[in-house]
């Protein structure tokens, strides 16, 4: 504003402005000085328009550019008080204005008193700018994201069913290296997804005389980290990665090996892999697509359990056990015979207090960035070990490369079924788990050595809903049982390795963790 009131000061030839121009640099100096202090900010605003007003009215005569300058308070202050703070300021003006023309002796013109009015009305108008923008950033932020996020699903669900290809990245992923199997004769093709800051490999093709070694090979990993960070093919002899890219940022990087009778020179392959990238991207678009929608569901599940836990650990946990304090009381005031009854019932709540204990552990245990598979596994053992009493040994053995956190979180409730069965109804002495993670192949087994299984409720649904989590997953899920010999329950995700086994670098021994 300053500017501005100097600009117009010189176009009309007013020297008399400058003394009011260093005037207004030393008031809205001192202001901003001010409110870096403890001083009332809406004392130093009033008085800051008090003195504007005061040097544009006495300036009016000699310098009519400073008017301009009683605009800038009432938007200043709006922006800290909203519409209360421009009527203030407009107030404080407005008084000024008024004492100084009585008090002045020198006649003020009509002219000028309009000048002064329509430089109020334009304060006016941008205080309510100001007010109205503040209105809108102090609105409650939270309701806001909430119809945000209720339109975005609204348009989500619309989406899904005009969607023809469904949203399982899995299944797009194999879409994607079919693709490419068709353009180059390969040994092996990998394609690999960013989760969680680290490149996790989602599908993986090899052709039919490595169908039994179903991981990437050792070096497809650095291969796909330089692909994913440089944005352009990379080869190394027979073996290639180049990133899928869409508006230039990374969505997958595919990896792979040309067959061996094949040997293109390097130059050719880049082309032909920089045309591949630019046919599959608009496959790699729906793709990403499906790994948003699966991260959002994932997230909202998680939101979901960790509610559930509260709620039950809160509400349903807290009211049963008050119920076994007034079974203790009754119980020292009863005679004999209601004292038996009343011990049964008194066994019966300290047993449903520990299956919903149970329950909330279960809730609240997953896998995650920092814990994986076999981690989480073996820390639900080492809870619900604690909770029943029932031995559970675990067996881990895992490598570096993580599964994907949807396939992880499928295989951990499994495992959690599984366990929980056995406890609960096959009364086993001892539970065997064994947690095998070669991503992208991966092995769960909880074998018990209980009752094996028992005939279903019809309220039962623990082995079909197994076997739709292993579905989800596009996993294999076998369950084994003899009676009075146990019960085995293992879930394969993946093919298994049978050759090429890990360099001694990589591969780690199994590691026994008894939880009791």
């Amino acid at each position: 504003m300053l500017a501005l009131v100097a600009a117009a000061a010189l176009w009309t030839r007013e020297p008399a402005g400058a003394l009011g121009l260093v005037e207004l640099a030393v008031i809205w100096g001192l202001s901003s000085w001010l409110l870096r202090t403890r001083t009332s900010t809406a004392l130093v605003h009033l008085g800051e328009a008090a003195a504007v007003a005061l040097v544009a009215t006495v300036h009016l005569g000699v310098a009519p550019a400073l008017v301009a300058a009683v605009a800038v308070p009432p938007f200043a202050h709006g922006l800290v008080r909203g519409l209360r703070g421009v009527l203030h300021t407009l107030l404080v003006q407005s008084t000024v204005m008024s004492v100084v023309v009585l008090v002045s002796p020198q006649r003020v013109e009509v002219s000028q008193t309009a000048d002064l009015f329509t430089w109020l009305v334009t304060g006016l108008g941008l205080g309510l700018i100001a007010s109205f923008y503040v209105s809108q950033t102090t609105a409650d932020t939270t309701t806001r994201a909430y119809g945000e996020a209720r339109e975005l699903l609204t348009e989500l669900n619309h989406l899904a069913g005009e969607l023809t290809g469904g949203l399982d990245p899995s299944s797009m992923g194999a879409a994607v290296l079919e693709q490419v199997h068709s353009t180059l004769p390969l040994e092996r093709a990998a394609l690999w997804v960013e989760r969680e800051g680290a490149l996790l490999p989602l599908v993986d093709h090899a052709a039919p005389a490595h169908s039994d070694d179903a991981r990437p090979e050792d070096g497809a990993e650095p291969l796909a980290q330089r692909a994913w960070q440089q944005g352009c093919p990379v080869v190394e002899e027979r073996a290639f990665a180049f990133a899928v890219t869409h508006h230039s940022t990374p969505i997958a990087v595919v990896t792979g090996t040309v067959s061996p009778g094949l040997r293109p020179e390097a130059q050719d392959l880049l082309h032909v892999l920089e045309r591949l990238a630019a046919q599959i991207a608009p496959a790699a678009v729906r793709l990403d697509a499906a790994q948003l929608f699966v991260s959002f569901r994932d997230a909202a599940m998680r939101d979901e359990r960790r509610r559930m836990a509260r709620e039950m650990h809160d509400g349903m946990a807290q009211d049963i056990a008050s119920m076994g304090y007034v079974v203790d009381a009754l119980i020292s005031t009863a005679t004999p015979q209601q004292e038996q009854a009343l011990r049964q019932l008194r066994s019966m709540i300290t047993r449903v207090v520990g299956e919903v204990r149970r329950s909330v552990m279960t809730l609240r245990t997953q896998a995650g960035a920092s814990e994986s598979l076999g981690a989480a596994i073996a820390t639900m053992a080492r809870h619900l070990s604690d909770v029943s009493g029932t031995p559970i040994h675990v067996t881990v053995d895992e490598r570096t490369t993580r599964l994907r956190h949807e396939v992880e979180a499928e295989l951990l409730r499994i495992a959690q079924e599984a366990m929980n069965n056995a406890v609960r109804h096959a009364h086993a002495g001892r539970i065997d788990v064994r947690c095998r993670v070669h991503a992208p192949f991966a092995e769960v087994e909880v074998q018990d050595d209980g009752l094996g299984l028992q005939a279903g409720r019809r309220d039962s649904h623990g082995l079909s809903i197994m076997r739709e989590r292993a579905s989800l997953i596009n996993g294999v899920l076998e369950v084994r049982s003899t009676p009075d010999q146990g019960t085995l329950v293992r879930v394969r995700v993946g093919t298994r390795e049978e050759s090429s086994p890990a360099p001694p670098s990589e591969r780690h021994a199994p590691v026994s963790t008894p939880s009791l």
